[in-house]
């Protein structure tokens, strides 16, 4: 998937391992490799708020509050896609879900609370 500069992108999450339940980030495309000495392929993406409140990183007079994401080359095309594959994957999803009796989302099981040396 070729990326274009300023063009909103999706980044697609599921709330679980069947893929049944989609979500969607929106994320403007801002470039490849923006920072000096970068080894690795790297693709940054900008909040949709913060475009729409201060313009693109790089344009805007203020960009502290603005969030920047990065991503691997290998996730463009998978986790980050544009409107038809955000389409495609909701889709997906739907007929995932209702072929699965559309199920619910449950307390993980594990060692939870080793993560959280409070409990």
């Amino acid at each position: 998937m070729k990326l274009e500069y300023g063009t909103t992108y999706y980044q697609v999450v599921y709330a679980d391992p069947k893929l049944t339940m989609p979500g969607l980030k929106p994320m403007v495309y801002i470039g490849e490799n923006i920072f000096k000495n970068e080894t690795e392929t790297t693709y940054y993406f900008q909040d949709t708020v913060s475009v729409l409140v201060f313009g693109l990183v790089g344009e805007a007079e203020n960009t502290t509050d603005c969030h920047i994401s990065s991503f691997p080359k290998d996730e463009i095309g998978t986790c980050i896609v544009d409107i038809d594959g955000a389409e495609k994957l909701v889709s997906s999803a739907a007929k995932k879900a209702k072929e699965l009796g559309y199920p619910k989302i449950t307390k993980a099981s594990g060692e939870w609370n080793k993560i959280n040396p409070n409990k």
